[in-house]
């Protein structure tokens, strides 16, 4: 989402929204029954806030997935308390498995590149006990060498429509580019080896199998199909300059993700891997050269916005080869807003930062971007999967809100993982991950590792609502009953006072921790029944059985 500038946004919104049935989420305030979210708080007020938590409620689980990361160290994902470790990117793209070598392509240059150690990733993530996520190239072309000179050149600003059927554009052929810097990369080997029996093609059903043989077949529970393909011909356009299509982005999934089933049928596969909020309804051949006004490949498809017809699509091939190959269906989220996903930390952007969640649930609110739509992702996506492929699950592989250092960027981290507990999200992972002491981190770690000993926020969501500036998202220990409290004061500028109660919450308030607004550090406090919380700042209550 972070690549492209301003689209049509009139069009996408208008036709998106006709996709999809109307997804109401009511926002209460203090004195109304409790029937909202959690999470409700408005950027403004003052006083005292009340905050209620129906603690007699069964709750929802909340999936231990939602805490993940991307290329963290093992004390890193320790520190953190993370549970997911990702391996993906666009270098991921163009990993060559057997050569050690990928290619970040527009990202630095189209040079080839020595790869990290995907064994080596694969067992500190073991180690850390956070399942790894590896992503498979599905695009055919990857890294031939590790060499830093060997590089793609020529290669045109952006990609367009293909000429012919080995995906040149017009003004621009591939095939040198290919040749100098790519080997070929296929689904399977149809030697049914488990290593490369000539060095100029590359299997990735080979890959799987390694890792099975050194992993175990648990040993990698996950695998993405690719990076962000609906993206490959404007990242990756030496290699790719031909724009995927509907029935292209079915067909390579297809191709891939039942290759890696049957060389690994205990494994989830994640996929689209989307980058784009305008993927959700258009193929990039959409785009053309009205930026996705006529939209001719969306109109061969009965109009369906193409991720609900992907959708559709993969449930039917699923039927009828009578297993399921699609488990998460995956997207990538960054805000749109201008300096967002940045460093900038001036009241604008800040105020932008901590708004942009909202996009993530909430119907009422515009995006404050070129989008200018309501997004209410998590909604969107969990109907339309409800509606095309019941019981697959829900991921968001990438996302950022920036301002790592900053309260901003902590107060945004912290409502982000409040809402996945809330919305149902399967698995998230962030972009990459927060320095462990980093304003970001200190938000990470109030849910994962607030006392430095490993405690964490409970596993099963419970109903709250608050009023004010404040955030709250509530959830119960399954195991021991007690309940836990995360509040978010969202306001740039007012401090807030909070007193939390609720039915059935008749448990003593047994810890207080809370962290300054900007620190890297979370501080226990003494419990007190009132909590104030300056600007930006965030506390954790937890409440006995």
């Amino acid at each position: 989402m972070r690549r492209f500038g301003p689209l049509l946004a009139a069009v996408l919104a208008a036709t998106l929204a006709a996709a999809s049935l109307a997804v109401f989420l009511l926002v209460r305030h203090a004195g109304d029954e409790l029937t909202g979210p959690a999470g409700t708080g408005i950027l403004s007020g003052s006083g005292t806030i009340a905050v209620v938590v129906d603690a007699r409620a069964a709750g929802s689980p909340i999936s231990p997935l939602i805490y993940g990361v991307a290329f963290a160290e093992p004390s890193t994902l320790r520190d953190l308390g993370a549970t997911v470790d990702r391996w993906g990117g666009n270098a991921s793209t163009r990993f060559n498995w057997t050569a050690g070598a990928d290619n970040a392509a527009r990202d630095w240059e189209f040079r080839n590149k020595p790869s990290d150690d995907p064994y080596a990733f694969i067992s500190g993530a073991l180690q850390a006990k956070a399942a790894p996520i590896m992503t498979i190239p599905t695009i055919g072309w990857v890294a031939k060498n590790a060499d830093n000179g060997t590089r793609s050149t020529g290669v045109p600003a952006g990609g367009g429509r293909a000429v012919d059927d080995k995906g040149a554009i017009s003004g621009y052929d591939p095939s040198r580019n290919r040749a100098v810097t790519s080997v070929s990369s296929r689904p399977r080997d149809p030697a049914g080896g488990l290593g490369p029996s000539d060095h100029s093609v590359v299997y990735q059903d080979d890959f799987v199998k390694q890792l099975n043989q050194r992993f175990g077949a648990s040993g990698v529970p996950y695998f993405a199909m690719d990076n962000e393909p609906d993206a490959w011909a404007q990242t990756h356009t030496d290699v790719h300059p031909a724009e995927m299509s509907y029935a292209d982005m079915l067909r390579n999934y297809l191709d891939y993700a039942g290759a890696v089933k049957d060389a690994a049928p205990r494994a989830q596969v994640l996929a689209p891997e989307l980058c784009c909020w305008t993927s959700l309804g258009y193929s990039a051949l959409d785009r053309g050269t009205d930026n996705f006004r006529s939209h001719a490949d969306r109109s061969a498809h009965q109009d369906v916005p193409f991720l609900l017809w992907w959708l559709r699509q993969v449930a039917a091939a699923d039927k009828a080869a009578g297993r399921r190959t699609l488990d998460l269906l995956s997207v990538h989220f960054y805000p749109q807003a201008e300096g967002v996903y940045s460093d900038a930390s001036d009241a604008r952007t800040q105020g932008l930062r901590v708004r942009a969640t909202r996009s993530l649930w909430d119907s009422t609110y515009t995006d404050e971007s070129w989008i200018a739509d309501q997004i209410q992702l998590i909604p969107r996506l969990k109907r339309w999967i409800a509606d095309a492929y019941p019981g697959t699950g829900l991921a968001i592989t990438e996302y950022s809100f920036g301002g790592e250092k900053d309260a901003s960027g902590a107060v945004a981290q912290a409502a982000a993982l409040g809402i996945f507990g809330r919305e149902g999200v399967t698995l998230a992972t962030a972009w990459t991950h927060p320095a462990v002491l980093s304003a970001q981190g200190a938000a990470f770690r109030l849910y994962r590792n607030y006392d430095g000993a490993g405690s964490t926020f409970g596993d099963r969501s419970l109903p709250a609502r608050s009023s004010g500036s404040v955030a709250a998202f509530a959830a119960r220990h399954s195991d021991s009953g007690e309940v836990d409290v995360v509040l978010v004061n969202e306001s740039p500028n007012a401090s807030a006072t909070v007193q939390v109660g609720g039915p059935g919450l008749t448990g003593a308030l047994q810890a207080r921790y809370q962290i300054t607004p900007g620190s890297t550090v979370i501080d226990r406090l003494p419990p007190a029944q009132t909590t104030t919380l300056p600007p930006l700042g965030m506390a954790l209550l937890r409440f006995g059985r």
